[in-house]
């Protein structure tokens, strides 16, 4: 073992080993930021370590059976020993690995005291959390800012039909509106990879969309694109198909063929219906007593021209759960026996609709409450359950099914 051991340093074996390690973690810190920065997968790193590793096998190899002499490289086995320049080689070796780490200590310090590394180096995965920020309206006329809104709103709920994708609430995203913040300040803020801003303008019967996707650590856009069409309905939500496709497509995230089927529903096509269902919306995330009476009669509104509206359907009985529920607005009965109705004929319209099954499961709730008996308590876990497996990022499904935990004194499975 001894004989070896002073073989290996008679040859430099031990020095190349420690000149390449050190040569081998500069690589790989630099690959971790460099990477990432060229949108290289996780796995394409992961095979660019593998191959710095074998690069460390071959050196030591190589060193073994070559050594250095006046006359250039040369087999070990054909080198006359009296020529040999190996001790020189060696001095030099010593004083190569010296610089090295004094390198490999200013990349550490530049890389992970400065932040450096933390702020350049995103995971590709990050990329897949967006941010719809409100989309801003190119019109004048007060009606176009509600507009304006429900394209937001609408594209917002199909990309959060992607599971793939890790899409910011709209609450969270309100407080954008006409910030001054930069892009950079806005990703941190919400901790995503990408953020999608728009414009919309309305020219007579026509309608202008302009998107795009940016990435948020590097302010770059990644896509972009604009939409002349006419205005109607059919076009609306065809331009809302394309812009959620190929934002997907960008990012290259997953698309299942049931979410491709949701993202391109056309949930009405009367234009009067659809504009009054933005509005209840806009009343609903209110929350207040007056924007939910407001909504209540708006939803009303809109599947009274479009009877076949299921979204409109199961934001009604939505609005009447939430009168009771948050206001004590409506009696128990009318509440319930309204929201029975609307989600019955949500479902029957659209059996994969997550805000029906979000409601379903709040009403489920409801009824649980009054006695905490019954299977009211199951269905309504149920109805969450594939709410969230229809929509992964269904902000009021998690906050209902939260406080249902809560009920339970579930507190963990809660948060």
């Amino acid at each position: 073992m001894s004989s070896l051991l002073t073989e290996l340093k008679r040859r430099n074996v031990l020095r190349v080993a420690a000149a390449y390690a050190v040569v081998a973690w500069i690589i790989i810190e630099a690959g971790s930021v460099l990477l990432p920065t060229f949108g290289a997968s996780e796995t394409a790193f992961k095979v660019y370590v593998v191959v710095v590793i074998l690069g460390f096998v071959a050196s030591l190899i190589f060193a073994w059976i070559f050594e250095l002499t006046p006359e250039g490289v040369k087999l070990e086995k054909n080198v006359d020993r009296s020529r040999s320049v190996t001790v020189q080689t060696g001095r030099r070796l010593d004083f190569i690995i010296i610089g090295l780490l004094v390198v490999a200590l200013g990349i550490s310090v530049s890389l992970n005291v400065t932040g450096i590394k933390e702020q350049d180096s995103v995971p590709a995965n990050d990329r897949l959390s967006i941010a719809v920020l409100p989309f801003q309206s190119r019109s004048t006329e007060p009606e176009n800012d509600i507009f304006a809104d429900g394209i937001h709103d609408d594209l917002l709920t199909r990309l959060a039909n992607v599971g793939a994708l890790k899409v910011i609430s709209r609450t969270s995203v309100l407080e954008y509106r006409d910030t001054t913040k930069n892009l950079r300040q806005i990703g941190e803020e919400l901790g995503v990879g990408t953020v999608i801003e728009g414009t919309v303008q309305r020219i007579g019967d026509n309608v202008r969309i302009n998107a795009q996707l940016i990435d948020a650590t590097t302010d770059e856009h990644i896509w972009a694109k604009s939409y002349d069409r006419q205005l109607n309905m059919q076009n609306i939500f065809a331009i809302q198909s394309e812009i959620s496709e190929e934002i997907t497509l960008a990012l290259k995230a997953t698309l299942t063929a049931e979410e491709q089927i949701r993202i391109t529903n056309v949930p009405t096509e009367n234009l009067n219906a659809y504009r009054l269902y933005m509005r209840g919306r806009a009343n609903l995330y209110e929350r207040r007593l007056e924007t939910l009476l407001e909504a209540r009669t708006q939803f009303e509104q809109a599947v009274g021209l479009d009877p076949d509206f299921a979204e409109a359907h199961a934001a009604l009985a939505e609005s009447v759960l939430l009168l009771f529920n948050n206001h004590n607005a409506l009696t128990r009965e009318e509440a319930l026996t309204v929201a029975r109705k609307e989600l019955d004929t949500a479902l029957a319209l659209d059996p994969e609709l997550a805000d029906a099954y979000a409601s379903l499961g709040l009403l489920k709730q409801k009824v649980w409450e009054e006695t905490r008996t019954g299977p009211e308590l199951t269905e309504a876990e149920a109805a969450f359950r594939r709410a969230i497996e229809l929509n992964p990022n269904h902000p009021s499904t998690y906050m209902w099914f939260g406080s249902l935990r809560t009920m339970q004194q579930r507190v963990d499975e809660a948060i």
